[in-house]
């Protein structure tokens, strides 16, 4: 990983308030001083390097809480392997009223996630050769990381660490039992008691 800062500044107003518009302006302006407040930085620290820009780089920035929605897509996934790796003639009509619970809101959750991570562009591919080139590509994103192009790089891996978590989401959904699945169409309580029992 890179090092690199993220620095942030409160734009009081000299009567005390709290007012970006007034200090700041627009995103032009917003521009400007990052640019100045760089040029500041680098006469003290000429190793510093300044980030690369969203509007030159066409890229779309990725919010929080798309990370945030993977980290519990994540964890659902980990309880949806406990469950199933633990599954037994005993336990089969308990497991599977636990694994409908939590693909009530798994399945949903992996739907959103797929137009979601699509929408920010992160590549989805299922083919081995295509796995092979994103490999390849990730080596040499993490060579590149030393050159000018550090910040571009790391977003790349950053996606392609949502693409792995994504993949193994998917993955876990693929171990599930088809009696559980269907099971899972039939809402209906009483429908998936009648099932096991027989």
């Amino acid at each position: 990983m890179t090092l690199h800062m993220h620095l942030c500044f409160v734009p009081l107003t000299e009567d005390g308030r709290l007012s970006a518009k007034d200090i700041i302006g627009n995103k032009k302006k917003l521009t400007w001083w990052q640019d100045e407040f760089w040029k500041h930085m680098v006469k003290k620290f000429p190793d510093l390097e300044r980030g690369e820009s969203a509007s030159l780089t066409g890229r779309d920035h990725i919010p929080p809480r798309v990370f945030k929605e993977m980290t519990r897509l994540t964890k659902q996934k980990e309880k949806l392997g406990q469950l199933l790796t633990g599954i037994t003639p005993f336990n089969a009509k308990s497991r599977a009223e636990e694994i409908c619970k939590i693909l009530d809101t798994y399945l949903p959750g992996v739907e959103k996630m797929d137009t979601l991570l699509r929408k920010y562009g992160v590549a989805f591919t299922k083919t081995a050769s295509e796995n092979k080139k994103l490999k390849t590509k990730n080596a040499e994103l993490e060579e590149s990381l030393a050159s000018a192009q550090k910040v571009s790089a790391l977003k790349q891996i950053v996606d392609l660490k949502l693409r792995r978590d994504y993949d193994s989401a998917v993955a876990i959904l693929e171990q599930i039992p088809p009696e559980v699945l269907e099971l899972y169409k039939h809402p209906h309580k009483k429908e998936r008691e009648t099932a096991y029992d027989r």
